[in-house]
């Protein structure tokens, strides 16, 4: 068996979780943001931090579906010191955050943890964002970049007075990156402005750059105290592969899990005090631990030059840097 397919099935059967709700002490005073709130693990985050007494922000594209999905979470925890609020984003459209962030930031100064959690894994072929870029790259990477830059003052203002350690930033990662559909060598730049014409293959390098960015990020915000970490929830039953081919679905039902497992998983990451400042830039998997092999290619492209490794990740980061800032 080789290393990758060892990578795979250990991450598509990984176990029961022993990390749950259960685990989840109390969040009281906390402020959460988690994109894609309303269904699927999103919904299940969403729950659980507000069962805990959090203030959640839910962004989402659909307002019904949002309100819906709060007024379920309400119901079902009417006791809640907490609380569930919605705000419109909508990944595809660059023009939504930029006001997203400006209607957060009028309602709280202080950011404790960002779920960058919403995505998509499937499209058909050829379709793009409102701004033109490849719609799951654009959708699952380069519009929470610019949700994450934009909203960094809020996490900057949250660690000067939280707990050491529990300010986060929790990117999204996926199983998919340890397959040959992310290539050897990782995601490049050239793959942000020429795109592959293949579903999987941009579902992968999404996910990778997702990493990048979790890295890169550590690097430029560890001085303030800010955790940023990427994990893989889990492949699990949610909306995210619907516009894949019925016989994909399928075939993939055998390795797929409860969607709360995956809440488990980013719950972990973003509010477990297992998970320290020394652990930023790392790769999470299911459902709450520290990937113990991760691919040597891509440990390479998170590394500088002058660390001798390729520098992709950095590359990565100033080409969003500077396609993004037209919409900061």
């Amino acid at each position: 068996m080789t290393a990758a397919l060892r990578r795979t099935i250990s991450q598509l059967f990984p176990g029961k979780p022993t990390f749950t709700e259960a685990d989840v002490p109390s969040q009281n005073g906390r402020v959460f943001i988690v994109t894609g709130g309303n269904a699927g693990l999103g919904y299940h985050i969403c729950k659980i931090l507000y069962s805990k007494g959090g203030t959640v922000y839910m962004l989402s594209r659909t307002e019904s579906k949002a309100l819906e999905a709060i007024k379920s979470i309400k119901f079902e925890f009417p006791n809640s010191s907490g609380d569930v609020k919605y705000i419109h984003l909508d990944l595809s459209d660059m023009t939504t955050i930029k006001p997203a962030v400006e209607a957060f930031a009028k309602q709280e100064s202080k950011l404790d943890v960002l779920f960058n959690n919403a995505g998509i894994g499937a499209a058909p072929e050829g379709t793009e964002t409102k701004q033109g870029y490849e719609v799951i790259m654009g959708t699952d990477a380069i519009a929470p970049f610019l949700l994450t830059q934009l909203l960094l003052p809020n996490l900057q203002t949250a660690a000067k007075t939280a707990p050491k350690d529990s300010v986060r930033v929790v990117w999204t990662g996926s199983p998919i990156i340890e397959d040959t559909y992310c290539p050897p060598g990782g995601l490049l730049v050239s793959h942000l402005s020429s795109p592959p014409r293949d579903n999987f293959v941009n579902y992968a390098l999404s996910k990778t750059a997702n990493w990048y960015l979790a890295s890169e990020l550590h690097h430029r915000v560890k001085s303030d105290g800010i955790v940023s970490i990427c994990q893989n929830p889990g492949n699990l039953k949610t909306a995210v592969w619907d516009p894949a081919p019925w016989i994909v679905r399928n075939m993939m039902r055998i390795t797929m899990h409860p969607p709360v497992y995956g809440a488990y998983t980013n719950l972990w990451a973003g509010v477990s005090s297992s998970v320290t400042l020394a652990d930023g830039g790392r790769y999470a998997v299911p459902w709450g631990a520290w990937h113990p092999n991760p691919r040597e290619d891509l440990l390479n492209a998170l590394k500088s030059e002058k660390e001798r490794g390729s520098g992709e990740a950095a590359k990565v980061w100033d080409w969003l840097e500077n396609e993004t800032k037209k919409w900061a």
